[in-house]
This record gives C-alpha cells, sequence and structure tokens, in this order.
C-alpha cells in the first residue's frame, strides 16, 4: 500500500498526511494597489492529474521556497488544508495547502508517474460568459496566428496582443502586460518560424470594443509546444482540417497591430495617403504608416473641452456649456487630448490628430496631470511634454474618411499608435517560460 495520500483525499480534519506531488508553476501574488507582495502560489500536482492550490505566506518564504523548485517531484508531509481564495482562483476548489512549522518537504525521484502540466482550460467560445467573473482565471491552448510589437501605455507599463486559434478555428486576443509580455516575445522567438502551440495561464476576460478578449494577471504564464496532450491533439485537429494533412500549419506573422478578426490594414507611404481614395462601398480607410514627428502643431490648441457623455466638443453660451448630441446641459465639463502632430517620411508629409487615448499613451501622461502643472496663463502655449514627441519615429494606424479627401483637409484621426524606438528585448529582461517569480500586478 502506498505511504502516499492523494490530493483529493485530503481532509481539513487531518494534517498527518503524506503526499507525493510535482510543483507545477510558482509565482507571487501582489496588491495592485500598494504594490506589495501578499504571498506565494505553488501549484501541486498528484499522478491522478489533480492539482491544488499550496499558499507559502511571506513568513515562510525563507523556509519552504528554498526547497522547492517547479517541475521537480516532493514528498510533503504534514500540512493543513484550510479554504481557498474565494476569487482570482488558479485552482478550481475551495481548499488549498498550507505549510506549518511541523511540513516536511523531501526531494523525490522523478518516475514519471505524475504529469507535468496541469490547467484550468476553457474554450475560446465559453470567454464571452466569463465577461467580468473573477472567481477563477482562466487557463487557454491555442495555435498561435499573429503577435504584435510592444506597445508603451501611458503609465509606461508595456503590452502586447496575441492572437490564437482554437480548435473550432475560433480566434481569441489576448493581451499581455509587463513582464508577460517580454517572456512571450523572448520565447516565440525561438520557435517563430514553425507553427506554434503555446498554453497561456491565469487570464480574465474583459471586453473591448464590444468583443471578448483576454488579458494577463501575475499568475500569467506562457508554454511553447510543450507535450501536453490537448495542446498535441489541438496541432493534430488543426493540421487536419487546415492544412488538409499535406502541408505544414502556417508559423505566427509579427504584426505592427493586432485585432482578433486579423483584418491587418494596409501599410501606405505618405505619398500614396495623400493620393487614397476610399473604396466603393465603404465610408472609411484605414491604413497604417509610419514616419517621424516633426511638429506639434498649435492651431486649434492640444486640448479641447467636451462633454463627459459623448467626448464631442462643447460650446459656451451665457457661461454655461452645452453639447449638440446631448440634450442634458452636460455638467460638469471635462477636457481630452486633440493633439495634431506632422509627420514626414521619405515620401512627404501630412498632419494627423491624435484624441485623448492615443495622446496619452505616446506623451506618457494624463491630461489632468499636465493641466494641474501648467501655469494657466501658459496653456495656449505647447507644454514641454508635448514638444519632446517631435523626433519619435512611430507607426500610425489612422482612418481616411470622405470628409479629408472632399474638403482636402488632412489631419487624419490616429486609431492606433506604437513608438517603433522602444529598446530591443534581452535575455535579461524577459522571464523564461518554465520559471519566472517576478512581481506583476494583476491588469
Amino acid at each position: 500500500m502506498s505511504p502516499y495520500s492523494m490530493l483529493s483525499a485530503l481532509s481539513q480534519q487531518s494534517d498527518n498526511k503524506k503526499i507525493l506531488v510535482r510543483v507545477g508553476r510558482i509565482w507571487e501574488a501582489v496588491n495592485r494597489k500598494n504594490n506589495t507582495l501578499l504571498h506565494t502560489n505553488v501549484i501541486l500536482l498528484d499522478e491522478k492529474d489533480d492539482h491544488i492550490l499550496a499558499i507559502v505566506r511571506n513568513n515562510q518564504r525563507d523556509a519552504f521556497l528554498p526547497m522547492l523548485k517547479e517541475n521537480e517531484v516532493y514528498s510533503i508531509s504534514n500540512l493543513k488544508l484550510v479554504p481557498g481564495p474565494k476569487l482570482y482562483r488558479s485552482v478550481d476548489r475551495d481548499l488549498s495547502v498550507n505549510f506549518f512549522y511541523k511540513t516536511k518537504i523531501e526531494e523525490h525521484q522523478d518516475t514519471g508517474s505524475i504529469p507535468r502540466y496541469k490547467f484550468e482550460l476553457q474554450p475560446f467560445h465559453r470567454v464571452k460568459d466569463l465577461v467580468g467573473d473573477t472567481k477563477c482565471l482562466i487557463d487557454v491552448i491555442g495555435m498561435v496566428m499573429s503577435y504584435g510589437q510592444l506597445e508603451k501605455r501611458s503609465n509606461d507599463a508595456q503590452k502586447m496582443d496575441v492572437v490564437l486559434m482554437d480548435t473550432s478555428e475560433e480566434k481569441m486576443l489576448v493581451t499581455l502586460w509587463e513582464d508577460k509580455a517580454l517572456q512571450f516575445m523572448s520565447s516565440i522567438r525561438e520557435v517563430q518560424e514553425k507553427a506554434t502551440f503555446v498554453a497561456i495561464t491565469g487570464l480574465l476576460a474583459k471586453k473591448f470594443s464590444d468583443r471578448a478578449t483576454l488579458s494577463s494577471t501575475d499568475a500569467t504564464r506562457s508554454y511553447f509546444n510543450i507535450d501536453y496532450e490537448p495542446l498535441n491533439a489541438l496541432n493534430e485537429k488543426l493540421s487536419a482540417s487546415i492544412a488538409g494533412g499535406h502541408n505544414s500549419l502556417q508559423a505566427p506573422t509579427a504584426r505592427q497591430f493586432v485585432t482578433a478578426n486579423e483584418n491587418q490594414p494596409k501599410e501606405l507611404q505618405i505619398k500614396s495617403i495623400l493620393e487614397a481614395k476610399i473604396p466603393v462601398g465603404n465610408n472609411v480607410l484605414h491604413c497604417l504608416c509610419k514616419g517621424t514627428i516633426i511638429d506639434v502643431l498649435n492651431g486649434n490648441g492640444w486640448y479641447y473641452i467636451c462633454c463627459p457623455k459623448c467626448a464631442r466638443a462643447v460650446r459656451e453660451l451665457e457661461g454655461k456649456f452645452y453639447c449638440a448630441a446631448c440634450t442634458e446641459e452636460p455638467y460638469p465639463v471635462t477636457q481630452r487630448y486633440r493633439v495634431v502632430i506632422r509627420i514626414e517620411d521619405g515620401t512627404g508629409s501630412t498632419t494627423l490628430t491624435l484624441f485623448n487615448k492615443e495622446a496619452e499613451q505616446i506623451i506618457g501622461a494624463p491630461l489632468n496631470t499636465l493641466l494641474k502643472e501648467i501655469e494657466k496663463e501658459k496653456l495656449a502655449e505647447i507644454p514641454p511634454a508635448l514638444k519632446n514627441l517631435i523626433g519619435k519615429k512611430c507607426a500610425f494606424q489612422i482612418k481616411i474618411t470622405p470628409y479629408n479627401i472632399e474638403k482636402g483637409c488632412e489631419e487624419y484621426t490616429v486609431t492606433r499608435v506604437s513608438e517603433l524606438s522602444l529598446p530591443p528585448i534581452t535575455n535579461d529582461a524577459a522571464d523564461s517560460s518554465e520559471g519566472s517569480n517576478k512581481k506583476q500586478r494583476t491588469t
């Protein structure tokens, strides 16, 4: 009879059980509000393909964490079963493991009887039903269709977007933040010449532009081309259905900007943009252009007063502000960026308009921050933070409307922007896919 209990046999009534487990992954849980370490999470797997979360408190770190390494097998005795997290669960069970002063951890020979991976998988079609649900984190698997470049947000956080495909050939957009983005980018460079299959853990479902998407948390990890049965099955099914069993599957495509429907706007030079025509049947033309910012214009100011509901500019009449689109008197009004820049490439120059989100991203500061720092009599001037944009080389996704063409008015609206001069990723900056304990906020 085995001296070890299965995880399913553990109970709160006994703390003298002995288990034989593999350590899955280890990561730190961080308080988003003050960036302090809450505790360290450890996932344990047994030979019955069961898993449980073990929580190592901060005052236990030095005693237990040096003895635990990811993917290694251990004999652990004398442990307590306690109520687990109610929210943001990485393992969907009500109880978790706590170590205490009697707990004994010993290395054990790896006979291969314990699986290396166990995930809480959700199919893509279920994600839309999980938007706003924070009880359990989401793990997914998919073939990497495309991935974007690193983009810097206004708080200096870096993010990247990834599009995955599942067995039903449905696509899902996954946004990875900070070290999770760096880990993904570093790892995919090693496998990007062939079809790539990935498992991504610890995600939250969110809604973006009326679509359900997934976003990383501190529990997120990406595992590339691992020997995992559901991932192998996905590979086989897509190979049969897409490649027809004869041709190889497509390698991931690197894009400047990524969307879930994979409709990548065509890249145009400025000369072609100025001569562009909107296709028949469409009312707008989206395109991508790259250029260097050579000026920040101040004809209509660099921000505007707007309606807090619809973001349209308001008009002032007898000390009150009115919005033409909303019936109610907008109170209080707010301010948003409206920054007009001139860019150039080797073929010409043009003007673009950056509104609030895109302007804040590239400037690196919210509008309210700048307004508080600038003296009232200098608000009409272009502030230094905007002048610092001059010289930056960026990729811009813009939309061309009939107004731009018929009126000869450029100032094309920017819908996405990414600075092209971000520092390159190094191995030191990226976490390996098998052992990251770096702190990260839940995003």
